[in-house]
């Protein structure tokens, strides 16, 4: 009996959330708003303040999920290489907005990890529609029943690849002034495999008011749940 208790405590998950950088992007106010969904679901949840938590490889590889909320950050040689490792090795990664695209843009290796860079946005915040891929290849448990919908924040143009599943995009319209002459496109939310490791991206949530849309939150809190490592194979395999 004492062997099961031990082993389901070893089952229980964790999850490493990595927060700081630009205050701009309210990086505490805004993981705030998901560490709840992660202890609902059972997590244990560790909180850093300093990339230097990605110093110690064995430590990151042993979380099932990271969370990174860190605008405008620089990652060493060591930590770069510590975090895709972790992920290749079955770690989860997600993230929103200029915290996991708008971060790290000198550091090759983890911008192929994640899939995207942000590149430009239009001053100010814009009205436009997130489209839902109404049949993603793969991954639509994420957006499942969610409907195209509004949302008046920052829209990010992105350089991105064909590796990751796009569940839902937004347009840049032409006009007069712009360089481009036809609508262009762009991925909001996408999933990407790394090896053994899930990766979860959306590019919204410059500001904590914009989880307040529903189906925002909704994307995120779901996608964190979908990159977390998925520790029943290791349970049935154990009986």
């Amino acid at each position: 009996m004492s062997h099961v208790r031990t082993h389901e405590r070893n089952l229980v998950r964790t999850a490493l959330v990595v927060r700081g950088g630009w205050d701009g992007h309210d990086p505490v106010g805004a993981t705030e708003r998901f560490i709840p969904a992660l202890r609902d679901a059972g997590f244990r949840v560790e909180i850093a303040d300093d990339l230097a938590v990605y110093d110690e490889a064995a430590r990151v590889a042993s979380f099932d999920l990271v969370m990174h909320c860190w605008s405008g950050g620089i990652l060493t040689a060591d930590q770069e290489s510590n975090i895709v490792a972790a992920v290749r090795s079955g770690t989860g990664f997600a993230g929103w907005h200029g915290g996991i695209i708008g971060t790290n843009v000198s550091n090759p290796a983890y911008l192929r990890m994640v899939g995207g860079r942000f590149l430009y946005h239009p001053e100010g915040f814009q009205e436009y529609t997130v489209t839902i891929d109404p049949a993603p290849t793969t991954d639509g448990e994420i957006t499942e029943g969610l409907a195209d919908f509004k949302v008046c924040t920052e829209q990010y143009w992105v350089l991105s690849d064909s590796h990751s599943t796009v569940l839902a995009r937004s347009v840049f319209d032409a006009t007069a002034d712009s360089e481009w002459q036809e609508p262009v496109s762009m991925p909001v939310t996408w999933t990407r495999r790394w090896g053994a490791g899930r990766v979860f991206v959306c590019t919204l949530g410059h500001r904590v008011a914009d989880f307040d849309v529903p189906e925002t939150a909704t994307m995120i809190r779901r996608g964190l749940l979908w990159a977390a490592r998925d520790r029943s194979r290791e349970k049935d395999s154990s009986r």
